[in-house]
């Protein structure tokens, strides 16, 4: 018996190990943790799912787990990967739901993913949790720093201008405010801050699902990942999934694998940008840090300012930027007419265009108040 019990161990292990130096195990209980090399960064903590206004949760046993089983797939793009999944029964009224997060380790890439399955039913709410919540847990991870040698920091991109606006870094620890504001929250860098961002790191992002899921951080220091709590309904044979990326080669380089990983898996390439005039040529710029960012030349307006650059420029630039000074702005600075407001280029857009006879890159700030602009709109440019 004890031998059998040892053959079984080794299975595990094996069957767990993965590409390079990254590495997922999970437990009979469901339990899974990531590690890289022989040092644990990430440990788990709850599955869950709120349905009919209700949580149910593997803390609780309310979603309990029937079984652990493995495979293998392959993707069309990432190639083979082995496939454990994690069975959960989601038991309500007499109906039985089975929920199935399947985690994922690659042959060919170093990362780990995790998918969840939402199974045959439509999971309905009547009442919205907050768009800065979630209402389907899977995976979650405990955001702790494990021991006295784990040093490790994080950064984080959220907010608006694509995570510019509210980006920042701190300690890996239960006390560190990881994620803000959920709607927000973009992909996170775990690092090692005593190779000073130069080696290990692991990327936690979104692998599906883009813009109906999220990050969010709860009051038990834990770090969960799902499906918007304001979407009411999630419809039968539903599926999302995350990606935990490994690189050892620091921040930069780390990232630009992952983003490479992330177009290589929906097939996408360099064509446009390589083809952008505003990533290849030199341009002038009137956005937030510039001179002439909302402030024009002494006692003539923007239209003037913009001709007089143009006039007295000598560097061969392909294109003029025009920040956000330029259209009517409504409620949160969004855009409500994109049109050139009079006293800003009284001759219009299109005649200033004509005037400097160069390529013009237009900002074009977005809200919902400006989303029900463009439904009723047809904006084309020259």
């Amino acid at each position: 018996m004890m031998m059998m019990h040892l053959l079984l161990l080794f299975v595990l292990i094996v069957e767990c190990s993965s590409w390079g130096n990254i590495n997922v195990s999970v437990d009979q209980k469901g339990g899974y943790q990531i590690s890289i090399g022989d040092r644990v960064w990430l440990r788990s903590a709850r599955t869950a799912i709120h349905v009919d206004n209700k949580w149910y949760s593997s803390d609780d046993d309310s979603l309990p787990l029937i079984n652990i089983t493995s495979g293998s797939g392959f993707d069309p793009q990432l190639g083979d990967y082995r496939d454990f999944q994690l069975n959960y029964d989601l038991a309500r009224g007499g109906i039985h739901t089975i929920i199935v997060g399947h985690i994922r380790d690659w042959y060919s890439i170093s990362g780990i993913s995790f998918h969840l399955d939402t199974g045959d039913q439509i999971l309905t709410n009547t009442v919205p949790l907050g768009m800065n919540d979630i209402r389907t847990v899977f995976p979650s991870f405990h955001i702790e720093q494990i021991d006295d040698g784990d040093q490790r920091g994080y950064f984080t991109f959220e907010g608006e201008m694509a995570g510019d606006d509210k980006k920042h870094a701190g300690r890996w620890i239960s006390s560190s405010q990881i994620v803000e504001s959920g709607i927000e929250s973009g992909p996170i860098v775990i690092f090692n801050l005593t190779q000073q961002g130069e080696g290990d790191l692991l990327i936690l992002s979104p692998f599906s699902q883009f813009m109906s899921s999220s990050f969010v951080q709860t009051n038990t220091s834990t770090l969960e990942y799902g499906v918007l709590g304001s979407i009411l309904s999630i419809p039968s044979n539903y599926n999302h999934s995350m990606m935990v990326f490994y690189s050892p080669n620091g921040i930069n380089l780390g990232i630009r694998e992952w983003g490479q990983m992330m177009q290589k898996e929906y097939n996408r390439t360099q064509k446009y940008r390589s083809a952008d005039l505003t990533i290849n040529y030199l341009g002038y710029y009137t956005d937030n840090g510039g001179y002439y960012y909302y402030n024009t030349e002494k006692g003539v307006n923007y239209e003037e300012t913009m001709v007089d650059i143009r006039q007295r420029l000598a560097l061969p630039i392909h294109y003029l930027q025009l920040d956000s000074w330029w259209y009517f702005k409504g409620a949160g600075d969004g855009v409500s007419k994109w049109i050139a407001r009079p006293d800003i280029f009284p001759d219009g857009l299109v005649n200033l265009h004509r005037r400097l006879n160069i390529r013009l890159s237009t900002s074009f700030a977005s809200n919902k108040q400006t989303i029900e602009y463009i439904k009723n709109q047809t904006i084309c440019c020259t």
